[in-house]
């Protein structure tokens, strides 16, 4: 048996770039925790927005800090600053969620098994 994992390395690099944004999806994961009433799709949703929160806003929120921060700014505080934006994206969510039903009617429906309303061809 062979102790050493051999990686593709295109597989190994995406991998090291989805590490970067690990914090991130942990804090989105976390903040489940906090978030009231949601359906499954609904607590998917919320995860997939802190994620992308975390993985959008985190890196410039870091480099931001970074400006202030005497020196290089370490990785573990960089990992800090992604994982608080994954965190507190989540608070943004019904807020987001409100604004869009006014606009857009129900976004949740095109997640839907039929997809939204009235989407059937007429012949």
């Amino acid at each position: 048996m062979s102790d050493n994992l051999h990686l593709d390395p295109g597989v190994a690099a995406a991998l090291a770039k989805a590490a970067a944004f690990a914090p991130g999806f942990a804090g989105a994961v976390v903040s489940l925790a906090f978030v009231g009433q949601l359906t499954a799709r609904g607590r998917i949703l919320a995860v997939g927005v802190g994620f992308t929160s975390a993985a959008f806003m985190g890196p410039g929120l870091a480099a931001l800090a970074d400006l202030a921060w005497p020196g290089v700014l370490p990785e573990e505080v960089r990992g800090t600053i992604i994982f608080f934006v994954g965190l507190c994206a989540m608070g943004c969510l019904p807020k987001l969620l409100e604004w869009a039903k006014r606009k857009a009617g129900d976004p949740l429906s095109l997640m839907k098994p039929g997809g939204p309303q009235g989407s059937g061809d007429a012949a």
